[in-house]
């Protein structure tokens, strides 16, 4: 069971908060703090899953409480106004609710919070070279992620605002995507990330990047690597901060995504109309 910390200064919104949560019956309220001080004090006594965020509360903005949160620990924020909603996701936030929360609001919340900490747990698992997670992966991705001549059926006519319906992390779960709304694809063992422009979020399903690939319109997504994928389209703004880091933005409410320098390279040569050859290894 996943553990929370609930910070607002108003003892009655807490506690709705923590009965709504109670609902699930996979997230636990371990500790509640009705100030910054007292949020501080919390967060050195035990590190947890999430935290729900209030932003004005005594002693400060709730915003000054992100460099203490530890690694790991995502952030939704919980708030009247929604006017932070920027600053918010601009500070990787997991999400953003504005009082009054709706139920069904909030099992959208936790369910992406659900994914978040399965992705961890995916991602520590590839770095300690965990093989567990190839177990479903057919011929033709160990060859290097083609299809093999029976191949995958391409469905290269489908448009922007096409809907795919695939399975989520979980098996009994399926989610529903809007082509147009998929800023960029990375691949993570038999998993992809997505991010997503609407509602602005990073979602985790269970599927290969190469099935993406023969799924998506032809001429809109770009490789820029061999594990990322990109619709060139929905960039909004590119910085080369230097040549190992280049921030790529995609709106206001997705979180900028980071390349590395073999895929700035790449997007600044596409950029640039050149014509680029197959990725390597591909």
């Amino acid at each position: 069971m996943l553990t929370a910390l609930l910070i607002d200064d108003e003892p009655p919104a807490n506690e709705r908060l923590r009965t709504m949560l109670k609902h699930h019956g996979r997230i636990e309220v371990v500790a509640v703090a009705e100030s910054l001080s007292e949020a501080r004090a919390r967060l050195a006594e035990r590190v947890v899953d999430v935290i729900f965020l209030d932003v004005e509360i005594p002693g400060g903005s709730g915003l000054n409480l992100l460099p203490e949160v530890p690694a790991g620990t995502e952030v939704v924020f919980v708030t009247a106004y929604e006017t932070y909603a920027v600053e918010a996701f601009a500070a990787s936030a997991l999400d953003y609710l504005v009082k009054p929360v709706h139920p069904d609001r909030l099992d959208e919340t936790v369910c992406r919070l659900e994914e978040m900490t399965m992705l961890r747990r995916l991602k520590a698992a590839h770095a300690g070279g965990d093989s567990s997670l190839d177990d479903g992966m057919n011929a033709s991705e160990r060859s290097g992620g083609r299809a093999t001549d029976a191949g995958p059926v391409t469905k290269r006519g489908r448009m922007l605002t096409d809907t795919i319906h695939l399975p989520r992390e979980r098996k009994k779960r399926t989610g529903a995507v809007m082509i147009g709304d998929i800023c960029w694809i990375e691949s993570l063992q038999n998993y992809t990330r997505v991010g997503l422009r609407n509602p602005g979020r990073v979602a985790l399903f269970r599927r290969r990047l190469w099935e993406w690939e023969a799924d998506l319109p032809a001429g809109l997504f770009t490789r820029l690597g061999k594990s990322l994928i990109v619709q060139l389209a929905a960039i909004q703004e590119t910085q080369w901060k230097s040549r190992d880091e280049t921030v790529v933005t995609f709106g206001t409410r997705l979180a900028p995504l980071t390349l590395g320098r073999s895929a700035a390279l790449r997007l600044q040569n596409l950029i640039a109309g050149e014509h680029l050859g197959p990725i390597e290894g591909s």
